[in-house]
């Protein structure tokens, strides 16, 4: 066999292969999350979770500046399923719900969900990048609160914290 001949024959199986690998990875790309981004000018550490009937799929926290997110479906999420997108700040005790809604979660949907969240401890707003308050998330995105700063520094010292009930 010369060399060329033998060139086309491996090259072939390679692309063979990689069209192959991609045909069974597809599925996985109908797998798609949700997240929130908490703004550099967020006064608070947070978790963040995906909201569906009565049950909460929490993140692991995270600190401004970063990204919690949650793999869609969640356990019981089936094709039409309506959910929400909630963000919690680890020293408050409320659960805000982001707005607008998600779209009602589809199989097909390659797309994730994101929100941006800014505010403080007992005043969390999330909401979709593009919505009503686009003027606060911008200034909350570029400046450092003294209080994000602080849970920052709290939550790299003693490190993630337990998703609420």
């Amino acid at each position: 066999m010369n060399i060329s001949k033998s060139f086309n024959t491996k090259t072939t199986s390679g692309v063979f292969a990689a069209g192959l690998c991609m045909l069974v990875a597809q599925p996985c790309f109908a797998q798609s999350k949700a997240c929130v981004n908490l703004l550099v000018g967020a006064g608070y550490a947070a978790w963040m979770a995906v909201n569906l009937g009565d049950s909460y799929y929490w993140s692991s926290s995270f600190a401004i500046g970063q990204t919690g997110c949650v793999t869609l479906p969640v356990a019981g999420m089936v094709n039409g399923a309506p959910y929400n997108v909630v963000v919690s700040a680890i020293l408050g005790s409320s659960k805000v719900v982001c707005t607008p809604a998600p779209s009602p979660y589809s199989s097909s949907d390659t797309n994730a969900v994101v929100y941006n969240a800014w505010g403080t401890t007992f005043n969390v707003t999330c909401q979709m990048p593009g919505g009503g308050n686009t003027g606060a998330a911008a200034a909350a995105a570029m400046t450092p609160s003294k209080e994000g700063l602080e849970a920052l520094e709290k939550l790299k010292k003693e490190g993630p914290k337990p998703a609420p009930q």
